[in-house]
């Protein structure tokens, strides 16, 4: 009796557990965020890692929103219509500048440039750019500061020597440098691919450069580390394994479909471009530090005079956390 009174209570509980209702509360348990990420290289981590589903592993169900500008996805932050974000280092460091001081970065997933300077193959020198145009995303935004800390490398002055117009999107750029509408623009994995197959000219590999920068940020705002704290740290190891998950190479027909969904191509070649570009060039975690903050600052001629310091501007403690996890686990 009690043998059989044991079973039927084990599949009652088998039916409870997996009935819709069930599954239903169980699914409504997870923490649901709103996050905005930009088109770029090094983001497409992030978007690897929610398609995998990293982030519901720590009990987040985000509803991600891709915002290409900067300034836009900040006061979004800043409104808290989003709460995480991923955004160039230049714009939230000019926000938190003009008193958006609430803003905080907590992680990267690009801290050293992985940009070219490409140039049309009538360009094969920095003499042969002077009095061209270089496309940029827009003024302000990452695209600008990395083709003005480019041209520097090069010895040209980016405020005499060449006109820096806003053209939009890396493909936008790239249409715009293919009709000669400008001259030079700067891109990431996988317009390298591209550069490389038309004949275009490099005229400089800044990802060869030993430069720490925030190409893409984790940002969020102190008031929201004060009331969900925990929510914050679920993301970065969301995003942690998600990173794990994309260099893995068991995953790579995944991690190229994700891709493709990312960028919203089905070029193979320059997807595994993307993906074998990334897996070298990022660190095992999310890492910001405070002297990619310090090079954003002192390579920009509005900030570097304000006297900003970068420590206000970064919280390390959740990557600290992440590493001792990790650690623990043998990871």
């Amino acid at each position: 009796m009690e043998s059989g009174l044991g079973l039927r209570m084990i599949l009652v509980l088998f039916v409870l557990l997996f009935s819709p209702s069930f599954l239903f509360a169980q699914a409504k348990q997870l923490r649901e965020l709103n996050t905005s990420y930009p088109l770029g290289g090094s983001t497409s981590y992030f978007w690897v890692a929610y398609r995998s589903g990293a982030f519901e592993k720590y009990g987040l169900k985000l509803r991600p929103v891709l915002i290409p500008g900067g300034v836009t996805a900040l006061q979004a932050l800043l409104s808290r219509e989003l709460f995480i974000q991923l955004t160039g280092g230049p714009a939230a460091i000019r926000a938190w500048a003009r008193g958006g001081k609430e803003i905080t970065f907590v992680g990267a997933v690009g801290n050293r440039l992985d940009y070219v300077l490409v140039t049309t193959p009538s360009v094969r020198g920095a003499e042969d750019l002077k009095g061209k145009r270089v496309g940029v995303s827009q003024l302000g935004a990452s695209p600008d500061f990395i083709a003005r800390f480019a041209l520097r490398q090069l010895g040209l002055n980016p405020e005499r020597d060449v006109t820096i117009v806003p053209i939009g999107a890396p493909g936008e750029r790239w249409a715009a440098l293919n009709s000669g509408h400008v001259q030079a623009s700067v891109f990431q994995p996988p317009f390298t691919l591209r550069a490389r197959k038309a004949g275009f000219q490099v005229l400089i590999d800044l990802s060869a450069l030993e430069f720490q920068y925030i190409i893409s940020g984790v940002l969020t705002t102190r008031s929201f580390i004060r009331s969900d704290r925990e929510t914050v740290m679920n993301f970065m190891r969301g995003l942690a394994d998600g990173m794990d998950f994309y260099r893995d190479e068991k995953n790579r027909e995944k991690v190229i479909r994700f891709l493709g969904e990312y960028y919203r191509s089905n070029a193979i070649e320059e997807l595994e471009e993307t993906q074998r570009a990334y897996s070298q060039l990022t660190p095992d975690l999310p890492v910001v530090t405070a002297k990619s903050v310090e090079n954003v600052i002192a390579n920009d001629r509005d900030l570097a005079p304000m006297g900003l310091k970068a420590v206000d501007m970064v919280d390390l403690s959740f990557l600290q956390r992440l590493e001792e996890e990790r650690k623990a686990k043998g990871r």
